[in-house]
């Protein structure tokens, strides 16, 4: 056995299983592991996992850095277990691998494997049937829409099945992955077609698959005055969107929770989620566009066979069917969180509707919004092992040891800051009380955290809701406390996190302004009420001047662009939606900074040269601001999925053009004008994160040239600093918000501590200790410690000094490294050749109309 394991697994209730289905992505050391060698996954009692192996990313000499595991293994023992994965020592077993067979036709598509069938009709909506547990099961799929797309016309515009293996002795694949791409179009011109996407994963020897839909209004908002108000022309409601199974002769059932016995079901059965149960169901955050509420009855309602049965306000249910002696059931995840859904039962078929709405208060989809459903499908027979699904951990010490995630450490844990982020837990502050607070549940909300810093100061009797859209990147924050403390509740609030931001808080459209698609919305604006813009920041029915510089209006921005989160979630758990939002808000943040490559967006470049927060395309420069920080963040973790180099170089670009380490910091930063350049500390941050990858890639003369300016701003922070609130007078808002951000000065002076000689380490480090002494002794005292931004802030920054402090300095000799004079690009010449080069007359046209809405609705 190897010293080290790489993970572990849990099973509750492992005495109902024989058998653990897991997933997890895991890291590898550099070297470790490649692409071509056989591999194996073993538990610490010598057991092989039979286990199918996907590579995530790489290292830069080709061997794998992230690695995705699907596997299975005997239940008996687990929770005791430790698992790691190695090359085989011996020569692979010769197995020959069964190809999925595929047979289309003009209507149908068929696909087989010696224990395993699907087939699927090309002619209507999410239709056929699938083999588990050696039985057919017919499926099929049911909408009702109200207004526009009351009649569609649907089409199955893609799909592919990925099978992978583990080494079985009949040759078949352990898993297939089945994705299927529809397009419902209403048929008026100025209407583009909703997208259903349903990915179908199957376990065929353990008769499990898990399915998942995910349905898209790929509409553009009108977002008149720059608000984004429910009941926009191009919403979509749904009544009812459901899938059934059915099997002729076979018997149903309902169990509301996985303690309480199965209710069989002679004629019908339905349980039916109106709210969440929750004290405050009636909160301002279920308001329809009439800003009434949307809910009018909260009971759950359990009717069998026309009689109402006891169930719980919070079912975790299943609907099954029983026939010759296979049982298969239906769980859907987080069936009361995002209500309305039901479960509907009756002789021979059971249905799940993921969006199931009261009468005459039809969901809203609104334009550019997704939603993403989830169910486990399980068949059970005498030849079929009992399944479960095992929580996977990773094993904080290999994590640290892998390097892959630098200064990310269980030495975090004795940090003096992670009492107060351990709260977020337990408590009556923690995330899941705040839930509570104003029943962030639901489609739409579930997922999200409560803005409840903006209620700071607020003395009014309603219920405030805010809504806060992972700014400073709590998924990050959640994740790096999963994998530090093992604790399986972050974990929860990381899955649900990133759901949430998946599909709401991203702009699902390219027919709006460039700058706007596939953007990321803000958080609710500050210190006003969500109203009916829920997670679209600016309502029409917020007052203005709401505060200092209220603007009240607009889509998304640079500014709030965070991408790390879904990245490692990503690396986590293979989950190709969050890879995807990562590679779509970084080509969505280049445009915001390079524009659309179209003479109007160089007019409109040129046009805002001045504005502080985005490139000057006279100068070619860069704002010193979190924008440009959070626009290299995106390419870093961009070029981390992909291992394109072309991202890394944008990098050393937009850096060169943003600091030199020639700048007179006192003359021309003024730094200490707070409120307008706080967010210096940020773009440092983001050029450690750099000097991190490009160490690992090569150092090279862009390398030295961001060591060389981290250290020369180091210098002026370690005159110049101190805790934001020892000057008060000059803060608008003087609050507990500005102790959390004096962490980044912490953690940038910690850093550069390791890049200089050991007397400026010592100055360094020096500083950053007494400003870390401030903020601990500041936010433990505070009234405000338990705020969501304060936590999402401490999450994302704290502990750099705590792992930094044993390292010792190693100067990092720059001088003759990189030119003397740094030759910057004027920006607008090479812009205007570029633009030139790509004119076409059509792609301007197109993008024109995007630009402008009421062009676009008269061209309609």
């Amino acid at each position: 056995m190897q010293s080290q394991h790489h993970f572990s697994l849990r099973v509750p209730e492992s005495g109902k299983a024989d058998t653990a289905s897991f997933s997890i992505g895991i890291p590898l050391s550099q070297g470790l592991c490649y692409v071509h060698q056989p591999l194996q996954c073993k538990r610490n009692d010598n057991q092989l996992v039979k286990c199918a192996f996907t590579p995530l990313a790489w290292w830069p000499d080709h061997s794998v850095k992230w690695l995705l595991l699907e596997g299975h293994t005997p239940v008996a023992g687990i929770n005791e277990s430790q698992f790691w994965v190695e090359p085989k020592q011996t020569a692979a077993i010769k197995v020959n691998q069964e190809h999925v067979a595929s047979l289309e036709s003009e209507s149908t598509i068929s696909l087989t494997t010696c224990n395993w069938a699907c087939q699927l009709s090309k002619t209507t909506l999410f239709d056929g049937y699938f083999m588990l547990a050696g039985k057919r099961w017919t499926f099929s799929f049911n909408s009702q829409f109200t207004g526009e797309f009351s009649e569609y016309h649907s089409s199955l515009t893609d799909w592919h099945v990925e099978p992978k293996y583990c080494d079985q002795p009949d040759g078949s694949p352990a898993f297939i992955h089945l994705a299927l791409y529809y397009e419902l179009s209403a048929g008026r011109p100025d209407l583009a077609p909703i997208k259903l996407q349903v990915k179908l994963g199957f376990e065929p020897a353990l008769g499990l698959a898990r399915i998942t839909t995910t349905i898209t209004n790929t509409n553009p908002a009108e977002h008149n005055g720059g608000t984004w108000d429910l009941g926009d022309p191009r919403s979509v409601f749904i009544d009812n969107m459901s899938l059934s199974i059915s099997s002729e002769q076979a018997y149903a059932a309902i169990q509301v929770s996985p303690d309480t016995a199965n209710v069989s079901i002679n004629l019908d059965g339905h349980l039916w989620q109106r709210a969440s149960g929750g004290s405050r169901w009636d909160s301002p955050n279920h308001v329809n566009h009439a800003r009434e509420l949307s809910i009018h009855d909260p009971a759950t309602h359990f009717i069998v066979d026309g009689i109402t049965q006891q169930a719980p306000a919070r079912p975790e249910p299943a609907a099954l069917l029983t026939s010759q002696n296979v049982q298969l059931s239906v769980s859907p995840d987080r069936f009361w969180q995002n209500f309305p859904t039901s479960l509907a039962a009756e002789p021979g078929k059971i249905s799940w509707s993921m969006f199931k709405a009261e009468p005459g208060l039809s969901v809203e989809l609104q334009p550019g919004e997704q939603k993403t459903h989830s169910a486990i499908i399980q068949a059970k027979s005498d030849t079929v092992a009992k399944a479960a699904i095992a929580n996977a951990t990773i094993s904080a010490d290999w994590l640290t040891a892998t390097g892959v995630f630098p200064r990310l450490s269980a030495h975090l844990l004795n940090d003096p800051l992670q009492s107060l982020i351990s709260e977020g837990l337990d408590g009556p502050s923690s995330f899941f009380a705040k839930r509570e607070a104003i029943d962030e549940y639901g489609w739409r909300h579930f997922g999200d955290l409560y803005a409840d810093h903006e209620t700071d100061g607020y003395t009014g009797d309603t219920l405030f809701t805010s809504h806060y859209n992972n700014q400073y990147d709590p998924l990050l924050g959640f994740l790096k406390q999963w994998l530090i403390s093992g604790d399986q509740r972050w974990r929860e609030l990381a899955d649900d996190l990133a759901r949430h931001i998946i599909d709401i808080d991203i702009y699902h459209t390219e027919l709006d302004k460039p700058e706007y698609n596939q953007g990321l919305f803000w958080h609710t604006d500050h210190y006003l009420p969500a109203e009916t813009a829920t997670h679209r920041t600016y309502s029409r029915h917020h007052k203005g001047n709401a505060y200092q510089d209220h603007a009240g209006g607009g889509g998304p921005g640079g500014q709030h662009c965070y991408t790390t989160g879904l990245q490692l979630y990503y690396f986590l758990t293979g989950c190709q939606a969050a890879q995807q939002a990562v590679l779509g808000l970084t080509d969505w943040i280049t445009t915001v900074y390079e524009g659309d490559d179209t003479l109007f967006g160089l007019l409109l470049s040129y046009k805002n040269r001045h504005r502080i927060d985005l490139k000057n395309i006279s100068t070619g420069t860069y704002p010193l601001d979190r924008g440009t920080a959070n626009y290299v963040m995106a390419l870093l973790d961009s070029f981390e999925i992909t291992n394109d180099l072309q991202y890394l170089q944008q990098v050393s670009y937009i850096i060169r053009h943003t600091v030199s380490p020639d700048d007179d910091i006192a003359e021309t930063r003024n730094l200490d004008n707070v409120e307008n350049c706080w967010f210096y500390t940020v773009f440092l941050q983001a050029v450690c994160r750099y000097l991190d990858i490009q160490s690992v890639v090569g150092k090279n003369q862009d390398y030295y040239y961001a060591v060389a300016c981290l250290v020369h701003y180091a210098h002026w922070m370690a005159d110049n600093e101190y805790p934001y609130l020892e000057k008060p007078d000059i803060l608008e808002y003087p609050n507990q918000t500005w102790s959390a951000q004096d962490l980044r000065k912490v953690a940038v002076l910690s850093i550069a501590a390791t890049y200089t000689s050991e007397d400026n380490a010592l100055r360094f480090r020096a500083k950053a200790a007494e400003i870390k002494h401030y903020v601990v002794n500041a936010i433990s005292g505070s009234n405000e410690k338990h705020y969501t931004r304060i936590l999402a802030l401490l999450m994302q920054n704290y502990g750099i000094d705590t792992i930094e402090c044993a390292t010792s300095p190693t100067v990092v000799e720059t001088a003759g490294k990189f030119p003397v004079s740094i030759q910057r690009d004027k920006g607008w010449q090479g812009y205007v050749f570029h633009v030139i080069k790509r004119l076409s007359v059509k792609r301007e046209w197109q993008q024109l109309q995007k630009r402008v809405p009421a062009l676009r609705r008269k061209l309609s």
